[in-house]
């Protein structure tokens, strides 16, 4: 196992732990673990929850995600880096987006959007980039 190979695994194990806490699910309890209070103090219903996100760097030579906007939707494009994908899996959560290309060469993003969309993906590859299109989410 090469050393590519290595962070490729981490990298993967990364993303999906990062998939699994935006989506709420948990592990199982580690032996004599305590359970403590989401909240420990009141918290003043004006102010935000600040939420961190933990961005898996991406893969060297891989340029970062185009991310374009109109009034209807939002469109994203990735560099699939010679990859030619037997599937393409995308999930939407609030304003996140998870990208899983499935091939010999797997390929996992997480692209940060700038408004929150509807759960439908439409995508297309086409010459080695992946182009995705979301429908913005109605406000109201």
């Amino acid at each position: 196992m090469g050393v590519e190979d290595e962070f490729d695994e981490v990298r993967k194990m990364i993303n999906r732990m990062l998939q699994d806490a935006v989506q709420g699910k948990t592990g199982p309890e580690p032996a004599g673990s305590r359970a403590y209070p989401s909240h420990s103090h009141p918290r003043d219903e004006l102010t935000p929850v600040r939420r961190y996100i933990v961005q898996v760097p991406p893969e060297p030579g891989l340029p970062g995600p185009d991310v374009m906007e109109d009034e209807d939707s939002v469109f994203v494009t990735l560099e699939l880096g010679g990859r030619t994908p037997t599937a393409v899996r995308a999930q939407v959560s609030g304003r996140l987006l998870f990208v899983e290309a499935e091939g010999p060469r797997a390929l996992h993003r997480v692209v940060e959007l700038p408004c929150e969309v509807e759960t439908e993906v439409q995508w297309t590859v086409r010459g080695g980039v992946l182009d995705l299109a979301l429908r913005r989410r109605a406000s109201g």
